[in-house]
């Protein structure tokens, strides 16, 4: 993530653009306060909905990153077991009064 001022902004508006371009997200900085955020527009398709929208934007600010396959079904298998029931316990709690 790069960070510039109005007036480099200005004046390398191209070099800025393609750094978008590449994928990376530019902050703009007035008086060292940030007031803009260029980032790449993407390409979204009429048929992508609102969730993955919302995941891919996830996934450019780097919060989250999906796999790049399905979890195979042998990793459900080996979870692990729980040896208590706590929606048990969290009921017993509020039924004692605490």
């Amino acid at each position: 993530m790069s960070v510039v001022k109005v007036s480099e902004l200005k004046n390398s508006l191209s070099h800025y653009l393609r750094l978008v371009k590449r994928g990376e997200t530019v902050l703009v900085c007035a008086r060292d306060k940030v007031i803009a955020r260029l980032s790449p527009a993407g390409d979204l398709t009429a048929s992508e909905t609102n969730d993955s929208r919302w995941l891919a934007d996830l996934e450019q600010h780097g919060v989250l990153h999906r796999p790049p396959d399905k979890l195979p079904r042998a990793f459900q298998a080996h979870r692990p077991k729980a040896k208590s029931d706590v929606v048990a316990a969290l009921l017993k709690e509020r039924h004692s009064g605490r």
